[in-house]
């Protein structure tokens, strides 16, 4: 099993996940708040529940860094798989609430900003290496 530089034993895979939803905070959080997030994220964990039931246990909060960190530990419970294909369903949701609420346009302006920030910053470490 490939593991994570930054984090001994976590899947590879995972951490790139959390990451995403990291970034992703950070990106949103001056436009919509830590209350604007959480409660996306709260909705789209409802949302995409039937299908990914053990997401829909999500615990409420208002500080996104717990919301990711309950995702954390939420997405280390389930086989990689079953990690992978709950955030891609999870993203898309949340990004269809977010487009909703302040447009597709400037959504997808700062998704795709906050989703491949860490692609480039991945690529440059891997030159510098």
């Amino acid at each position: 099993m490939m593991t994570s530089d930054s984090e001994p034993g976590r899947p590879e895979g995972h951490a790139h996940l959390i990451q995403s939803w990291r970034r992703l905070a950070d990106q949103l959080g001056p436009l919509i708040g830590d209350n604007g997030f959480c409660a996306l994220f709260g909705r789209a964990c409802r949302v995409v529940g039937p299908e990914h039931c053990w997401l829909a246990d999500t615990p409420p909060c208002k500080a996104r860094d717990k919301q990711i960190t309950a995702l954390d530990t939420m997405l280390a419970s389930v086989a990689p798989e079953q990690a992978q294909a709950a955030h891609a369903a999870l993203l898309q949701t949340f990004t269809e609430l977010l487009a909703a609420l302040i447009g597709q346009a400037l959504a997808s302006r700062l998704l795709d900003a906050a989703l491949h920030e860490g692609d480039a910053r991945k690529n440059a470490q891997e030159h510098k290496e």
